[in-house]
């Protein structure tokens, strides 16, 4: 430890150094915009949840056609049977968009989602029925070959009716037809909309005749369809900084997915060291399909009251949270720099000056060595550092308020109520 401590102080004199020579040492300002940049390639975040008070035994399926997903959706994302009545349920309408980017017709088969995708980004999302197993809805990239408006349904081998069943009520693909490159494959409004949300057709994708309606408009022959199997979907909501892990059946058994493949997922995105596996664990264990937060938390952050913002938000570690180190230095009034490669950070006001080195929790706070509760960590090549430790090393104090789920700074001066 005490070579650690030399060390640590060396490099610090180097830093201090520079700053009497003028030489500047990097600020991580632009990689805070480079960090904010990573994470908007990630997937986005796509509607929110909502909660509904039940009425007695109000119907789930007319419910869920209310606002507009499935009755499947609903039972998977709301604990106990749902028979009892007058429950408090959770709306699972928000999604993570199956691809980062795409353009026309996006489907994620575990998921039973349909995305519509404009310019790169995901503009509508429609609950689908597809293929039952042995009747498995394909994988791959398509187009949409043709449309019909009340389409008549020429039976296949496979279908005990023989002969051609008019447009009607009686019709299987409902009012709307869009077929797909692939022969006998389409997506289509359904006269049995119940059935959204399962495995219940032949292979082709059905839909609520109202959602078809609203696709049919919207898409044109020759749009790319491109059909996807993802049980397990990460997503970044930049207006949360919070980055979320979706996980869904497997109705055609395509395997587990594990915590490590979730944090590979991560580890693609820099943000495999501030994973929780124990959480990742958790989720995986239920197939609801519901967005759960996995790095990063909805816990704000406040200087003498004003809020601070941080591309990412508060990473819980043991008592501590990381967060940016930009930022939070700035609202701190101190100055922050890194050292190539992000190897090392410095954070100073005044007299006061902090080192932190990601990975080690170990830090030097005005030359002396002392041990963190959180070790500070690289999230998309940019330095997160602990909040609790840097403030109090520059003599502010940290509250924690509880009816706010929130972190409150005071410094020295502006100090109103008894620390943590």
């Amino acid at each position: 430890m005490r070579r650690l401590a030399t060390l640590l102080v060396a490099v610090i004199s180097l830093v201090v150094s520079a700053q009497v020579l003028g030489i500047p040492l990097a600020a991580p300002a632009a990689a805070q915009q480079q960090l904010a940049s990573t994470l908007a390639l990630m997937a986005p975040v796509v509607g929110r949840p909502q909660e509904h008070q039940r009425k007695g035994k109000e119907s789930i399926y007319r419910l869920a056609r209310r606002y507009g997903i499935s009755a499947n959706a609903i039972h998977n994302a709301n604990e106990g049977s749902l028979t009892g009545g007058d429950e408090q349920l959770f709306i699972p309408t928000g999604h993570i968009a199956p691809l980062p980017t795409a353009e026309g017709v996006v489907v994620n088969l575990p998921e039973r989602n349909i995305y519509l995708y404009r310019h790169g980004k995901p503009i509508d999302v429609y609950p689908v029925a597809i293929g039952m197993r042995g009747w498995e809805t394909p994988t791959g990239d398509f187009r949409v070959a043709n449309k019909r408006k009340n389409p008549t349904w020429f039976p296949p081998k496979w279908a005990v009716q023989e002969e051609p069943v008019p447009p009607g009520p009686g019709n299987p693909l409902g009012d709307r037809w869009m077929g797909l490159s692939t022969p006998g494959y389409g997506i289509h409004a359904s006269n049995a909309p119940a059935s959204i949300g399962r495995y219940a057709s032949h292979g082709c994708i059905r839909m609520y005749p109202e959602h078809a309606h609203d696709l049919y408009a919207q898409v044109a022959v020759g749009t790319p369809v491109t059909i996807i199997y993802e049980r397990a979907v990460i997503g970044f909501n930049p207006e949360e900084g919070i980055v979320y892990l979706a996980y869904y059946p497997d109705p055609y058994q395509g395997g587990d997915v594990t915590p490590e493949d979730v944090r590979e997922m991560l580890k693609d995105c820099g943000l495999g060291n501030v994973a929780d596996l124990d959480l990742i664990e958790t989720i995986l264990k239920r197939t609801s399909g519901v967005p759960t937060p996995v790095v990063g938390s909805r816990v704000k952050v406040t200087f003498n009251g004003k809020p601070v913002a941080f591309a990412l938000a508060p990473v819980p570690i043991g008592s501590d949270w990381l967060v940016p180190a930009g930022p939070l230095a700035r609202a701190l009034g101190a100055d922050a720099q890194t050292g190539p490669g992000m190897n090392y950070v410095v954070i100073q006001r005044g007299e006061q000056r902090l080192f932190f080195s990601p990975g080690s929790r170990e830090a030097l706070v005005n030359r002396e060595l002392i041990e963190l509760e959180a070790a500070p960590q690289l999230a998309a090549g940019y330095p997160l550092v602990p909040i609790r430790a840097t403030a109090e090393a520059l003599g502010a104090f940290v509250q924690w308020d509880e009816e706010a789920s929130a972190l409150l700074i005071w410094d020295g001066l502006e100090r109103t109520r008894g620390d943590l």
